[in-house]
């Protein structure tokens, strides 16, 4: 970790830590499904670690096998420069009755006590780019509940419009702050989980 020099009023300096500019936004791998276990876990308790390896092991079958006749669950991770996992979200392109074509996030979890909203941050701009390549009308985050895993496959929970937060694909730079103070507040805060 870089140090940054602050000076004082009596003349002293002080070393802090500087915050990483930014972060590696990647796939899921079989190098990162262990290492992202604990973030997933934390958020939600009811977890097993077959539950979550079986998931990420279908996400990343190239032959798209586990998926079929579905849409395909993605999951990207933002990584810290050392390779820590500070964030992770799970999101799908599907079409919804009421958005239209849409980037869906049914888990969105921030990791990092000293940088949550630059995680939450490089995480939002990567869907961002999801919803623009996909021509999406936007982006849903579902509300981090506990029920939140068991009910992301659910036809019925999908076409509701009432959870989550709708970010609107031409969305100006006070609503991305916006979101950004919303995400974090919905998200857990568990950087020792992330190492």
């Amino acid at each position: 970790m870089r140090l940054k020099r602050l000076g004082s009023d009596n003349g002293d300096e002080k070393r802090v830590p500087e915050m990483p500019a930014s972060y590696l936004i990647e796939p899921i791998g079989p190098e990162t499904i262990e290492r992202a276990y604990p973030l997933a876990q934390a958020a939600i308790p009811t977890l097993s670690k077959r539950e979550w390896v079986q998931c990420c092991y279908c996400v990343s079958a190239a032959d798209g096998s586990c998926a079929a006749k579905r849409e395909r669950e993605e999951i990207a991770l933002a990584r810290s420069a050392k390779g820590y996992v500070k964030g992770l979200c799970m999101y799908v392109v599907r079409d919804h009755a009421t958005y239209g074509r849409i980037v869906d996030v049914p888990i969105f979890i921030v990791a990092s006590a000293a940088d949550g909203e630059g995680v939450a941050r490089e995480l939002i701009n990567f869907l961002m780019d999801k919803c623009d390549r996909s021509v999406c009308s936007g982006i849903r985050i579902w509300d981090m509940t506990f029920e939140a895993w068991a009910h992301r496959r659910n036809p019925n929970h999908i076409l509701r419009s009432d959870h989550g937060l709708f970010l609107p694909a031409l969305t100006g730079a006070c609503t991305v702050k916006s979101l950004l103070a919303h995400a974090l507040s919905i998200t857990r805060t568990i950087d020792r989980f992330s190492r």
